[in-house]
């Protein structure tokens, strides 16, 4: 979706009524405030089906959903492993911590802010309750994360199961990155 100012003042001013009148309806007007606020109008429709207009997501809005996706199953991987599998990785992955190298990094946040917005929004939608969404990385993961969603996608397509995750090979190469 995309509005002109006109119309986003106009969202913004009809938030502004329904927060000081207390209103309770299907829609969240904090949220519509914050994604019209900050130019993730996208939400809307990611939120409210019925005002899904069929876009397609900006491709940061991609990214960082896939790779949230990516860390739970990861980590989901690693709960289904013997003692001996996961004795394995810690030799095969450099420095791997299963506190840390499972864990949501975040972005930067002086250098991937549109990231960062991205993760406020869906903090305010309720999405991936269990995850630091705006966590600070320090230093920039985009790229990284990049590299790893090309290993990861199509193990996640062609080698996972349930109970299991995906494969041993896959998982090490996606952490490897």
């Amino acid at each position: 979706m995309s509005y002109t100012q006109a119309e986003k003042l106009q969202l913004l001013m009809l938030c502004d009524i329904y927060k000081a009148l207390g209103i309770k309806n299907s829609f969240d007007p904090n949220l519509i405030d914050e994604a019209v606020s900050t130019d993730n109008t996208w939400a809307i429709g990611w939120q409210y089906q019925s005002l899904n207009d069929g876009s397609e997501k900006p491709a940061h809005v991609k990214l960082f959903a896939d790779t949230v996706e990516m860390y739970e199953m990861l980590e989901y991987t690693y709960s289904q492993m013997s003692a001996q599998d996961k004795a394995h990785v810690a030799t095969a992955i450099p420095y791997f911590n299963p506190k840390t190298s499972l864990t949501f990094p975040g972005f930067d946040g002086n250098n991937e802010s549109e990231y960062r917005s991205v993760g406020e929004i869906f903090k305010l939608m309720g999405l991936w309750q269990n995850v630091d969404l705006t966590r600070n990385s320090h230093s920039q993961k985009a790229d990284m994360y990049q590299d790893m969603l090309d290993i990861y996608t199509p193990a996640r397509k062609n080698t996972w199961s349930l109970g299991v995750g995906i494969s041993m090979p896959s998982f090490i190469s996606v952490l490897s990155v």
